[in-house]
């Protein structure tokens, strides 16, 4: 392979501000790919459906941005107005104006020190963001849109995960170019009353597209995998259909530290149990929320303060009333949202233990966070959580609310437990750093093997056009 052409729109998107679950996972892949200095590759970004090569002023924000070399928009209001000002500024500048839309609410949010995207001060923030971005590509070298990799076919190409999305919504022209691509997951296909409508409705789109014009979908689990080739099956009769191959994830976020664990100030000195994840139907915090209903009479100090970690997002009315009609809970649940990835891993590092109690999964990026901290972390059934968590931690069935009330209030009493579960993860447990990840996915590409990792050799093997068995996707490491 002469040439390799790998798609960055999902960093260039996402900006810089803490990236998280499938943001998290292409930034730590454009990282290692950037790092790879024998490879010859070219970034490209998704423009109304055709692939534009970045700009000289694109690269260095991507390298910049993946490399966090330049500040990052986090929190809501711990410093001085001009101060975010200043920052918000230094990154559009950064970025010649051409940073995504999903920075632009996040900065607003950030000058207008407030977690909600809503309001007067939001949209005013926004709308100068906009203004100002307008100003700085006045002049900006807008790139040359005559050549699109995905059109060429002797390219290789690796597509984001919006990249697949913006393809598919916007190209009508053929894709012949040979693509590979991530999946994380079907959940919109096999579970679609756990996503917003609209989403089930976009993702099937997607998912078609995949079918037709990938010639590799990557995996990040085996469960991934099965559901994805069954999803094929039956649309068996269409077609092409693309090889499935798995390449299991990490979670990325100790490594990606660069600098030390940052308290939260709120819960410093006290006990409390994480669950960091987007607040909505699939997540199933309403079981937690009903089992600390449940325990707080029974454990009065012993209960830790559950914290709840992440945006709130689609479908979230029945956790809404159930707040609204136990206030008491108020005492002992805390939400925190806008959180830097320091003050992250300090939850991480100090909580009592974790919980996942999510009703689906592709991987589960969080569970897997915990152990890369030493934190014991109790998962639902869902298949993918004992694969990201490596068979090591309790499961409950996510819908066994007696079941998840009687292991919480093991965890929270049962020190001796707590114990073994920690000196489990630190006698078995295998993470997987970000370099592993990309050398495997680059292998599956047909990239050659890059110098080993740690003392590793990597030689995954692709599933085929019919799926095959997941679990031998990858020889063991």
């Amino acid at each position: 392979m002469s040439k390799l052409y790998f798609d960055a729109t999902q960093p260039l998107r996402w900006g810089p501000h803490p990236p998280v679950g499938i943001p998290r996972v292409e930034s730590a892949l454009i990282r290692q790919v950037l790092r790879r200095k024998d490879l010859n590759v070219v970034f490209f970004r998704i423009e109304n459906g055709k692939g534009r090569i970045l700009t000289a002023t694109e690269l260095r924000y991507l390298e910049a941005l993946v490399e966090r070399r330049i500040p990052y928009i986090e929190g809501f209001g711990n410093s001085s107005y001009w101060t975010r000002v200043q920052t918000v500024f230094r990154v559009l500048q950064a970025s010649g104006g051409s940073a995504g839309r999903e920075l632009d609410r996040v900065a607003a949010g950030y000058l207008a020190g407030r977690a909600e995207r809503n309001g007067l001060h939001f949209g005013l923030a926004k709308l100068g963001i906009r203004i100002c971005k307008l100003f700085l590509g006045i002049g900006a070298d807008k790139g040359d849109s005559s050549f699109d990799p995905l059109a060429e076919p002797t390219a290789h190409c690796f597509l984001s995960n919006i990249g697949s999305h913006a393809v598919a919504r916007h190209r009508s022209a053929d894709v012949p170019a040979n693509i590979t691509a991530i999946l994380h997951d079907t959940i919109p296909l096999d579970m679609p009353h756990l996503v917003h409508k609209g989403h089930a409705v976009s993702f099937a789109r997607d998912f078609k597209w995949m079918q037709e014009w990938c010639d590799l979908l990557v995996c990040v689990s085996d469960y991934s995998a099965r559901t994805a080739s069954r999803s094929l099956d039956a649309e068996a009769g269409s077609g092409h259909q693309p090889e499935i191959a798995v390449n299991p994830l990490g979670s990325f976020l100790r490594e990606g530290l660069d600098r030390p664990a940052e308290p939260v100030a709120s819960l410093v000195g006290s006990s409390f149990a994480v669950y960091c994840s987007t607040i909505e139907i699939r997540k199933n915090h309403i079981t937690l929320l009903r089992a600390w209903q449940r325990l707080m009479p029974l454990l009065g100090d012993r209960l830790p303060t559950l914290v709840l970690c992440g945006r709130w997002g689609w479908m979230v009315e029945e956790v809404e009333k159930f707040l609204a009609d136990h206030p008491e809970l108020a005492a002992k649940v805390s939400f925190l949202s806008g959180i830097s990835d320091p003050q992250l891993a300090w939850l991480y590092k100090n909580a009592r233990f974790g919980l996942f109690p999510s009703l689906a999964e592709g991987w589960g990026l969080g569970a897997a966070e915990c152990l890369d901290f030493g934190l014991p972390v109790l998962v639902s059934d869902a298949p993918a959580l004992a694969e990201a968590t490596q068979g090591l931690m309790p499961v409950i069935p996510a819908d066994d609310l007696d079941g998840w009330t009687a292991a919480i209030e093991r965890a929270a009493t049962d020190d001796e437990w707590l114990s073994s579960l920690r000196a489990e993860i630190a006698a078995r447990y295998r993470p997987t750093s970000e370099a592993e990840f990309a050398t495997r996915l680059l292998a599956l590409m047909g990239v050659p093997t890059a110098p080993a990792v740690d003392g590793a050799t990597f030689a995954p093997a692709r599933l085929g056009r019919n799926g095959g068995e997941a679990a031998a996707a990858l020889p063991a490491l």
